[in-house]
Parts: structure tokens; sequence; C-alpha cells
């Protein structure tokens, strides 16, 4: 199991992440499937109305699930929602009580979530990611959080991405991809 990494795309992860620095930043990913693999092409972040913490972090959920939704219609439905991405300052990249009670809200909606945390401060943030699954009978369902091996690597040029997927002009107080 295996999420496939654009370096631009941790590279605005790591952007956003510095940004609200020392309180915490995120958003959601963007791509598509390949058998156990998650292949991520494009993300978005909080939203204009996110809450930000030092310990938690509150996406602006309604702006996001348009983002997911104008995403998946403007790649024709080749883009989907593959999971959630936030920084933990100063922190280590594990996941905390809060990130694996929200990690089981997504497995509940959707197969094989991603949580993909960013943990560091200034230049350096360290990523590690887990993918969460349902596991036990239907009455007691509980997750299970498996870490996923983080491949980087260069996108070629006419890979799908924010060229393909953003509009013009990004929602307020959402920076332009590049």
């Amino acid at each position: 199991m295996t999420t496939w990494l654009p370096s631009h795309v941790l590279r605005q992860i790591r952007s956003y992440a510095r940004e609200l620095f020392p309180l915490e930043n995120g958003g959601i990913l963007l791509g598509w499937r390949s058998g156990e693999d998650h292949v991520v092409v494009d993300l978005r972040g909080p939203g204009s109305r996110a809450l930000h913490g030092q310990h938690c972090f509150i996406p602006d959920h309604a702006w996001q699930v348009s983002e997911i939704k104008r995403a998946f219609e403007a790649s024709f439905g080749d883009l989907d929602y593959l999971g959630d991405w936030h920084s933990h300052p100063d922190g280590i990249a594990e996941m905390s009580d809060l990130d694996s009670a929200t990690l089981l809200r997504m497995a509940k909606q959707v197969k094989a979530p991603l949580m993909l945390i960013v943990a560091g401060s200034g230049a350096v943030w360290s990523p590690r990611c887990w993918k969460g699954q349902l596991a036990g009978p239907l009455i007691w369902r509980r997750l299970v959080a498996t870490p996923q091996r983080l491949k980087f690597f260069d996108p070629p040029a006419a890979w799908p991405g924010p060229s393909t997927v953003r509009s013009a002009s990004p929602a307020i107080g959402q920076p332009e991809l590049s």
C-alpha cells in the first residue's frame, strides 16, 4: 500500500503549514485510487471559514465539499476525494486521539480515506500518512489505521492538477497553487 505524492503537492502542504505556524492548518487531498495505492494529484486548503488552533483544526467543510464536487466535474469524474491533510506545528507526525476519531468518521463515509500529517516548524516539515478502514462486526465497527508508504515524484507536464481543476480565481483566503 503506497500513497504517491507529487513533490509540488508536498511543497504546497508545507507552505500552508508555515503560513499559520504555530497554529494547525489543513485541507483535502484529491486524486484517484489504483488498487491498494492512492495517487494524489492536487489538494485544497482549509477554506476561508476554517478555525485554527494550536492543537486542533476545523476545516470549512461546506467549501471543501464544493471544491471536491468542482474538481470531480472539471476532471470529468477523474479526480476524487482521497482524504485529509493537516499540520502538527512543533509536534510529531503521529495521529492524536482526535485525528483517529476524525479518520473513523471519514472511513464511515469514504472507502479507505487517507490522513496525511506534516509535523515540524520553519522549513522542516516531515510527512506521514495512514489509510483508515473499518473492521469488526457492523455494530462494533472500529478503525484500523494502516501506515502508508509515501513515494514522492515529479509528475510529467501533462499531469492533471491545479491548472486543470482550479478556476482562474481561487476562493477568498486561498492561495494560488503553483
